[in-house]
């Protein structure tokens, strides 16, 4: 059992611990005898042992000039420790409240990675509109991503979710247009020198997810008005005099 780890769960740094449970094994002691056990200079000693007293770990009395320590018991300890958590627990209703004053205030998740790519793209398919959309990149179907693309094209189909989605002129763009009856999608294709994007933007229900697929990282924000904003964005640049007909 690493005894240290647990003290620094509930609070306590490498050397208050050390403090704490040289105390314990000594029993009454004087700071020469604890700083002794420890290897900790009195200096360093009185500023934790200090903090250690308040946080209720250690006792102190003095007995003529001299001043001696004694640890607080392990069953003491966790009386502590259930107590803070029962009141925690009462705190709990009220705190809830605090934290739901505000219904509209938006919640970040930033995910890294290709699984974490994975996930937003997980959770695109969990919202309950049957369709989304995007503002894509080519580098949504480009060779590297080609396997991460594939793989939620097929989950998305199977989940009958729909996607409008607007692209830049690109080969890559041309091709997956090709193949929108088949996978539930439409798609739209602006000029390159109007439009061009290394990046996802896309929009379903409350949430807006973005995807960086070259350095693979990209977040989701939970926001009602930031979500009906971004797909106003999305539906004046469809029905805009700019898309190419192909």
């Amino acid at each position: 059992m690493n005894t240290v780890k647990i003290f620094e769960k509930i609070g306590l740094n490498k050397k208050e611990t050390a403090i704490y449970l040289a105390t314990l094994e000594l029993g009454v002691s004087t700071a020469s005898q604890i700083t002794k056990k420890t290897g900790l200079h009195r200096t360093y000693f009185y500023d934790l042992v200090k903090e250690l007293i308040q946080n209720g770990f250690i006792k102190q009395s003095k007995s003529g000039s001299k001043t001696y320590f004694v640890a607080e018991s392990p069953d003491k300890i966790l009386m502590m420790e259930e107590q803070k958590i029962a009141e925690l627990k009462k705190a709990i209703p009220e705190l809830n409240a605090i934290n739901n004053q505000k219904e509209e205030k938006p919640k970040v998740y930033y995910y890294e990675g290709i699984k974490g790519i994975d996930e937003i793209n997980n959770e695109t398919l969990r919202i309950k509109d049957s369709e989304l959309v995007a503002f894509t990149t080519p580098r949504f179907v480009t060779t590297k991503e080609q396997t991460v693309s594939d793989d939620y094209i097929k989950r998305r189909k199977v989940a009958g979710k729909k996607v409008r989605v607007i692209g830049e002129m690109s080969n890559e763009i041309l091709e997956l247009k090709k193949r929108d009856k088949n996978e539930l999608r439409e798609t739209r294709i602006l000029p390159r020198d109007i439009f061009h994007s290394e990046i996802e933007i896309g929009v379903g229900g409350d949430k807006v997810y973005i995807v960086n697929y070259k350095d693979e990282f990209g977040m989701i924000i939970e926001d009602k008005e930031i979500a009906r904003v971004q797909k106003q964005i999305f539906e004046i640049v469809w029905n805009s005099g700019k898309i190419i007909k192909t």
